[in-house]
C-alpha cells in the first residue's frame, strides 16, 4: 500500500515538486556535508548548474514533460495492446521500459553530433556533485518521449509510468553524490555514484561508458560498462570554464559550430550533425576528438 501511494503521488501533479524538493534538498545537504568535513566544493560551478536548471525549467517542462506525456496518453488511449490493472506488473514494465529508453536515448546523445551538442552541457561541469545532476540543455533527451511510449503500447497507465519515472529520476540525482564511496557488491548491479562518475570522466577508456540510470546491468549487457579504476577526471576533454548560465548553456552548440566551420562543403557541414563528436571531414582531431586518440579518415 505504501509503494502504491508513493507511485501515485510521484505520478500526480505534485510529482514535479517532490523531484524539485529532492534535488535542492540533496544539493543543500551535500554542501553542508562538505562544510562540516572541510572538503573542496566549487560554489560558482554549483550555482551555474542550478542556474542552468532554473533557466531551462519552463521550456524543459514543455519539451521534457508536457509533450512526451501528451504522446504517451495518445498512444495509451488509442493504440495500447493490453490493459494492465496489476500495480506490481505495471510498475515493473514501466521500470524496464524507462531504463532501456533512458539508456538508448543517453547513448544516442553521446554518439550523434547534434544530440551531443545538446547533452554535453550536462558534462560541461568540471565538478561531480548533486548540483551537476540537473545541469542540462532544454532540448536534451529528445528521443526519450517516443521510446517511453512503448510502455503505453504495453498498457502501463500514465500515472504509474510517471511515478516510476520520477522515482528513477530522484535516484539519478543521488547517483551524482560526491560523498559516496565504494558500495561493494552493489557496484556490480547499480549505477552507483562511482559508476556514474566514470561516465562523467574524460580519460579515453572512460569516455562513452556507463550510460545506465539505475541498473548498470544494461551497460554490461550492451558492452558499454567500464569499472572504476583510476580516479576519474570529470569534465569535457575540451573543458568549459564558464560559470555564467546565460552563456554556458550554449557551450555544446558553440563547440559543434566550431567544428562545422572548418568544412567548406555544405555536405560535410551537415555530416557533423549526425556523425559522432570525434569525427571530422578532413581527419584532423578537434574539440572532443582527442579523447579517443583515433587516427581519423577524411570524408570521401
Amino acid at each position: 500500500m505504501m509503494i502504491e501511494t508513493a507511485i501515485e503521488t510521484l505520478g500526480s501533479e505534485t510529482g514535479i515538486w517532490w523531484m524539485a524538493g529532492a534535488y535542492f534538498g540533496m544539493v543543500l545537504a551535500e554542501r553542508v556535508y562538505h562544510l562540516l568535513k572541510g572538503g573542496r566544493y566549487d560554489n560558482a560551478d554549483a550555482l551555474c548548474s542550478i542556474g542552468l536548471n532554473l533557466l531551462g525549467s519552463v521550456i524543459k517542462l514543455i519539451f521534457g514533460l508536457v509533450l512526451p506525456f501528451a504522446l504517451y496518453i495518445l498512444v495509451y488511449e488509442n493504440f495500447r495492446f493490453f490493459m494492465i490493472d496489476n500495480l506490481a506488473l505495471a510498475a515493473v514494465l514501466a521500470f524496464v521500459v524507462h531504463e532501456l529508453s533512458y539508456y538508448w536515448d543517453h547513448r544516442l546523445g553521446h554518439r550523434v553530433g547534434l544530440l551531443w551538442a545538446f547533452h554535453s552541457i550536462h558534462h560541461s561541469s568540471n565538478e561531480f556533485n548533486h548540483s551537476t545532476s540537473a545541469r542540462g540543455f532544454v532540448l536534451d533527451n529528445v528521443a526519450r518521449g517516443p521510446l517511453d511510449a512503448i510502455a503505453a503500447l504495453m498498457g502501463v497507465p500514465p500515472i504509474i509510468f510517471l511515478g516510476v519515472s520520477a522515482f528513477k529520476n530522484i535516484f539519478g540525482i543521488w547517483n551524482h553524490a560526491s560523498y559516496v564511496g565504494d558500495l561493494g557488491p552493489a557496484e556490480h548491479i547499480f549505477a552507483t555514484p562511482r559508476n556514474h562518475k566514470v561516465h562523467h570522466a574524460n580519460q579515453p577508456h572512460y569516455i562513452d561508458k556507463n550510460f545506465s540510470q539505475v541498473l548498470i546491468l544494461w551497460d554490461r549487457l550492451f558492452g558499454s560498462f567500464e569499472p572504476y579504476q583510476e580516479p576519474p577526471v570529470v569534465g569535457l576533454v575540451k573543458q568549459v570554464h564558464d560559470n555564467n548560465p546565460l552563456t554556458a548553456q550554449f557551450a555544446g552548440i558553440k563547440q559543434l559550430s566550431e567544428r562545422m566551420s572548418h568544412a567548406e562543403r555544405w555536405q560535410d557541414k551537415l555530416l557533423y550533425l549526425w556523425k559522432p563528436p570525434e569525427w571530422s571531414h578532413d581527419g584532423v582531431c578537434r574539440s572532443d576528438c582527442p579523447k579517443y586518440a583515433l587516427t581519423l579518415e577524411p570524408a570521401e
